[in-house]
């Protein structure tokens, strides 16, 4: 997990202690469940997915209080059968789009992600609008973030795994199919 959505969870969850909001108990208890989860639960190889899903639902909660109205995310799930999964693997994508679509746009960006599993099968796609702002078009397809999961996947999925990466003038997209082990 990149060290800025912590850093910049705090500065979020200190606003809202100034503001004495009815909110930060609640952003309290869903930091503290992600960080459980990245300290304690997910030291094995593969974890179940319904947990990583439960994690993917508490990142984007944190980042819809960050982005507010700038951000319209949805995540649909069809999760047919509990199967196992590498944990965090799926998570760098939702940073970069968080990072790279949302963070940079100044008007509403579109975030779209769905997970489905059939059998032992796993389908997740992410699609994010790009800001029309030219920084925000650099090549992410070969960002760090990238190339580490893309290193994870062929140590963890050798043979059992496909990554399509397209990006158009408008929206950046990740395709990734996974044969559980």
């Amino acid at each position: 997990m990149n060290p800025h959505f912590l850093f910049n969870t705090l500065n979020n969850l200190y606003t809202l202690a100034l503001q004495k909001s009815e909110k930060t108990p609640e952003v309290i208890s869903v930091l503290s469940d992600i960080l459980d989860y990245m300290l304690y639960r997910c030291n094995e190889k593969y974890v179940s997915l319904d947990k990583e899903i439960e994690l993917i639902e508490n990142y984007i909660t944190l980042e819809k209080l960050r982005y507010g109205k700038r951000a319209k995310v949805s995540f649909h799930k069809s999760v047919n059968e509990m199967i196992k999964i590498a944990p965090l693997i799926l998570l760098t994508f939702i940073e970069n789009a968080f990072k790279h679509g949302v963070g940079q746009e100044i008007n509403e960006a579109e975030l779209n992600i769905s997970l489905s599993s059939e059998a032992k099968n796993i389908l997740f796609t992410i699609r994010n609008t790009i800001p029309n702002s030219s920084s925000a078009l650099e090549n992410t397809t070969s960002s760090i973030g990238i190339l580490n999961v893309k290193k994870q996947l062929e140590l963890l999925y050798p043979n059992s795994h496909e990554l399509k990466i397209d990006h158009t003038e408008r929206h950046y997209s990740v395709q990734l199919n996974l044969t559980a082990q």
